[in-house]
């Protein structure tokens, strides 16, 4: 059962990376915030739930996404662009490696 939540949050981190960076540049500035609150929203509702290592699941299937998004096209251009919108989703993945890095610590406490 505990692969398959860590799945779940997999591809849930995937499916969120994917929406962020499509809504991330429209409607100024309410697509970033949505993008953002959605992205910090849900590692911290799984890092209080009875599993917090399944936040450190969802952190890797977002990054993963998002590593491929930041790399770059074929034809040369980028999905993210370099301006303020791109920057901040970008400072938001960097503050989700803390959250995977707490959420692994905290499975090794015990829960009640």
């Amino acid at each position: 059962m505990a692969v398959l939540r860590h799945a779940g949050c997999l591809v849930l981190g995937v499916l969120v990376a994917v929406a962020a960076v499509g809504v991330h540049r429209s409607v100024p500035p309410w697509g970033l915030l949505l993008a953002v609150a959605t992205t910090w929203a849900v590692p911290w509702r799984l890092l209080l739930s009875r599993w917090p290592s399944t936040a450190a699941s969802y952190v890797v299937g977002w990054l993963g996404l998002f590593v491929l998004v930041v790399v770059g096209r074929p034809e040369g251009d980028y999905a993210l662009a370099g301006d303020l919108a791109g920057y901040a989703l970008m400072v938001a993945g960097f503050v989700l490696v803390v959250v995977g890095i707490v959420g692994l610590a905290g499975s090794s406490r015990t829960r009640p």
